[in-house]
């Protein structure tokens, strides 16, 4: 583990100073609880080039464990673990059994995060044993009750302006509210479609401890995403996301099934898709297309829900290109700590 003064002791006596930035007690508190600088939550995807960045810059990193071997979840937890101070959480996507888990617990993972389900005791139990911090995702005033029930550290309220697979139906402010009002002492972060630090401050002031961010750090030198979808992002307007089931077929790699509607750009199989009348599966134009091929996933065919990352060769802008609806907003290609340097300046400016 990298030795030192915690982030968060830096974040105090430097530019990121609380009182200067205006934050509240809860928003404090989750810097000290989990030694950052900045309230800033990396979401899942990008790799671990990307989570390290995020976290030895001072945000939360995050490293996606659901569809790796036990071994391989024992790897990337390590390496975490020797390239931070801690600050970063392994997520599951409860749509299949986290066969991981015991290893990275293993290992020594510092905090577990679920979405896309409520974890059952005998998980949550392993949790608390392995010594780590719960995280669970929600979207609903229902959803939060039943997580609360579980005592977890922190809250993710999603709301539907995310991109990728997407578990909220409402909107992000519509949501918070409730599950705010529910949670009580619970920190609650917020996600979807925040993208720069106005959109941070928005929902620290609605009441959020901070923020969750995908698509934008996507979009950046560190992240795993393949070079020509991070030019798409980059090419996005406000109104090139599209909230849709057009993407539902699992790689060959991914065991279970992940059936669920999800934000992407629209690009030429969502647009030959729709002009055919949004069809079923076995009735869509060009299903049976390899549109790309990758050196360790194999094939990926049109409709598959894998999205470009780096080594992918061919037809990559037919693929699923996951975007939330604050890709408008993302027109550079920085590094993951200049990122988080400017989001908090532009945090600071807004008040």
């Amino acid at each position: 583990m990298r030795k030192g003064k915690s982030v968060a002791a830096k974040a105090i006596e430097g530019e990121s100073n609380d009182d200067e930035a205006g934050l509240t007690a809860t928003t404090k508190k989750l810097l000290a609880d989990y030694n950052l600088k900045y309230p800033i939550f990396q979401a899942a995807p990008g790799g671990q080039d990307l989570a390290i960045a995020v976290a030895q810059s001072g945000g939360m990193g995050a490293v996606a464990l659901s569809f790796d071997s036990p071994d391989y979840a024992f790897k990337v937890v390590n390496r975490m673990i020797n390239a931070t101070n801690g600050n970063f959480y392994g997520n599951y996507v409860l749509s299949v059994p986290p066969k991981s888990l015991d290893r990275a617990l293993e290992a020594g993972c510092p905090i577990i995060q679920f979405s896309w389900g409520i974890p059952g005791q005998g998980v949550v139990n392993k949790v608390r044993h392995g010594g780590a911090k719960l995280g669970i995702q929600v979207s609903s005033n229902l959803g939060a009750k039943k997580a609360l029930s579980f005592d977890p550290d922190f809250l993710i309220c999603q709301g539907i302006e995310a991109g990728g697979h997407v578990q909220g139906t409402s909107s992000l402010l519509e949501s918070i509210e409730g599950i705010l009002e529910l949670a009580g002492p619970v920190p609650v972060l917020a996600a979807g479609g925040i993208a720069n630090g106005k959109d941070i401050r928005q929902v620290v002031s609605a009441g959020a401890a901070g923020a969750v961010l995908g698509t934008r750090f996507m979009a950046t030198k560190e992240s795993d995403a393949h070079d020509d979808y991070k030019r798409e992002l980059i090419a996005a307007n406000g109104n090139s996301t599209v909230y849709t089931i057009c993407f539902d077929k699992e790689p060959t790699f991914a065991s279970g099934t992940w059936d669920s509607a999800h934000r992407v750009l629209r690009n030429s199989t969502f647009q030959e898709w729709e002009a055919a009348g949004c069809p079923l599966s076995g009735s869509r134009p060009g299903e049976n297309d390899v549109v790309a091929t990758h050196p360790v996933y194999g094939e990926t065919l049109r409709y598959e829900t894998m999205s470009p990352v780096t080594g992918h060769e061919g037809s990559l802008e037919a693929m699923a290109l996951y975007a939330g609806e604050g890709v408008g907003k993302v027109k550079d290609l920085p590094s993951a700590g200049d990122l988080l340097e400017r989001l908090w300046k532009e945090f600071k400016a807004t008040r």
